[in-house]
């Protein structure tokens, strides 16, 4: 969690409000768009059952296992159906909620959920779009009650009252399209990302060996980080007087370490120059690496500083920077930090202790096994910039999509009619441009 929020990510907490009705549209009371379904179920002790959960951010519903009858603790149970709309009452305002898939048709749920079907008002389709809307989530946490944002009981008979504007069905059917297509093009893209980078860790697995084995295969050299580079612990301040209000030396963080490279986004600390020694100061092609945190998963995190710095900056006191001694060293020294041997040595180096802390002494001694192959570094680049690239193509489709979205579910961007070929059958898009044209003869 932020420290400059309240709430986690998951949780939409603002004061939800409806925005103007468009044109064409209708508003409904959510009572008017869903109706609870309950199909109760007396378990069979040796019977096996199908258990799912819903997933917080609207991850979807999943299967949570298959147990027999006598296992399930609560037995109170209810079957669900392929196209229902789960909500977790205890997770909803985390956004767990989805629409149950074909393969997970007649699964169990407890009453900890409420299951739901849509009216003949609402496109199930489009209801799934709808629920990524922060209005949608908003309402699920102003109908939650609780003291605490963990332990928030959800009140659907009040979350039931919140209204929303709709167009009438074919306008959803044809919305729902638009954003399925969307959804098409990220998955590709996220399969293209999580293949690139499968491959890229079974190149590096080949290229840095986890032991020194001859018998392994190529001819294995041995290096350690302290013979190709320096490891400088970072600046340590007093915050009460170091602090400079305008300007002076950037404190790099854990946080500014993202993608393998230091980005300088979000918040940031300044101190006074006197006190960071030159030495210190961020050079191009310096890399970063986090030394200690409470949160154990991001020690050893490293990123590499591609250009020279625009400011001055430095590392801060619970990371450290490792610079090349030469500049050769620099391209296997951001592979390394990639690679399974230096997360393998990572765990070792850590284990046993209760936060995250690794000393300079040690890192400086983390010893790799690595085939001294030009080709293969120059491989692993090489996938790397595909990776990088796919990884943007990625982001910026999420991010088209979530401006589109906006823009359709408020009504601000009309849909044409001949965006109906991309309806399980639709009319041919031709026959749609014709009577749109018609249409627009028709009005003037």
């Amino acid at each position: 969690m932020s420290e400059h929020r309240a709430f986690p990510k998951s949780v939409q907490a603002g004061i939800p409000r409806l925005g103007p009705k468009p044109d064409g549209w209708t508003t409904y009371a959510l009572g008017d768009l869903l109706e609870v379904v309950e199909r109760p179920v007396r378990l069979d002790a040796e019977k096996h059952y199908q258990l799912v959960t819903a997933k917080r951010n609207r991850g979807g519903i999943v299967e949570r296992g298959r147990l027999r009858g006598r296992s399930i603790k609560t037995k109170t149970q209810f079957l669900t159906k392929s196209g229902d709309f789960l909500i977790s009452r205890r997770q909803i305002a985390h956004g767990a909620c989805g629409i149950v898939p074909s393969s997970l048709d007649n699964a169990v749920v407890s009453n900890e959920y409420a299951t739901l079907q849509p009216t003949d008002r609402l496109n199930i389709d489009f209801l799934k779009h709808l629920t990524n809307t922060i209005y949608f989530q908003q309402t699920c946490f102003h109908s939650s009650i609780g003291v605490h944002v963990e332990k928030l009981v959800f009140n659907l008979e009040h979350w039931m009252t919140w209204q929303f504007h709709l167009p009438p069905l074919p306008g959803q059917r044809r919305i729902a399209a638009i954003l399925d297509e969307w959804d098409k093009a990220i998955a590709i893209a996220e399969k293209l990302v999580d293949t690139r980078a499968r491959r890229k860790n079974w190149l590096s697995r080949q290229i840095f060996r986890l032991s020194g084995d001859q018998t392994s295969g190529g001819d294995i050299q041995e290096v350690k980080i302290s013979d190709i580079a320096e490891v400088i612990r970072g600046v340590g301040y007093d915050p009460t007087i170091d602090k400079s209000p305008e300007g002076g030396v950037r404190i790099l963080t854990a946080g500014n370490v993202q993608q393998r490279r230091i980005t300088l986004q979000g918040d940031s600390t300044y101190v006074i120059e006197d006190i960071v020694p030159q030495r210190l100061l961020t050079q191009q092609d310096d890399f970063i690496v986090c030394m200690s945190n409470g949160s154990k998963h991001l020690v050893g995190k490293a990123g590499r500083c591609l250009n020279t710095p625009s400011e001055k900056m430095a590392a801060g006191a619970f990371c450290a920077t490792v610079r090349p001694k030469h500049s050769q060293s620099v391209r296997l020294l951001d592979q390394m930090f990639q690679s399974q041997r230096y997360a393998e040595l990572l765990h070792l180096a850590l284990a046993g202790s209760a936060i995250g802390n690794l000393a300079p002494s040690q890192l400086e001694d983390f010893l790799f096994f690595f085939t001294d192959s030009e080709k293969s570094i120059e491989e692993l680049e090489l996938i790397d910039r595909d990776l990088d690239q796919s990884t943007l193509l990625a982001e910026l489709l999420s991010s088209q999509k979530r401006g589109l979205m906006q823009k359709l579910l408020s009504g601000d961007l009309p849909v044409p009619e001949s965006i109906d070929r991309l309806l399980p059958g639709g009319q041919d898009v031709d026959d749609a441009l014709e009577a749109e044209d018609q249409s627009a003869e028709a009005t003037g």
